[in-house]
């Protein structure tokens, strides 16, 4: 079967058009502002669903590089945020960290590592990632030692600015 010229035109535009949309491949990484915009308010909207029943709740909001766990010439941001239960009597570790996961999960994250594969003394684990922003959180909880509660997100690591 041969093909007239406007098949071929067609077939050509074709190709070009599923290049340039769907085939192009993953979607653009975000910049390292863009990541931790959006690490800080996951971050906040985690700590802000359970925060009246912890004590002693700090936060670290990403605010300043990192480089400890990149190459020379890389960093990345953290947020940090942990406190102690208000009500120990009245906590479930494991509960807890399966509410915090699926605020997560509701925004596009999935889980890598889960409870099962870290379950030790008690201790509540499960570690979560964004399959486009590749935001990390690692969601902790137990009851003893203290702090009880502990989440970390983290960005990839990205140039440094200085």
């Amino acid at each position: 079967m041969r093909l007239d010229a406007s098949s071929r035109a067609v077939a050509a535009l074709l190709v070009c058009f599923a290049a340039l949309t769907g085939c192009s491949g993953e979607p653009e990484r975000p910049t390292l502002a863009e990541a931790t915009r959006q690490l800080v308010s996951d971050g906040d909207a985690l700590v802000s669903g359970i925060e009246a029943g912890l004590t002693g709740l700090t936060k670290e909001r990403a605010d300043q590089d990192r480089n400890t766990t990149c190459v020379k010439g890389k960093a990345q941001r953290y947020f940090r945020a942990k406190g102690n239960f208000a009500n120990p009597s009245a906590e479930n570790p494991p509960s807890l960290v399966g509410l915090l996961k699926g605020d997560l999960e509701g925004k596009g994250y999935t889980e890598v590592v889960d409870n099962l594969d870290l379950w030790e003394d008690n201790v509540s684990v499960a570690v979560v990632i964004h399959p486009e922003t590749k935001l990390t959180f690692v969601l902790m909880a137990r009851m003893e030692p203290t702090p009880n509660v502990l989440i970390v997100g983290k960005t990839e690591c990205y140039p440094s600015n200085g």
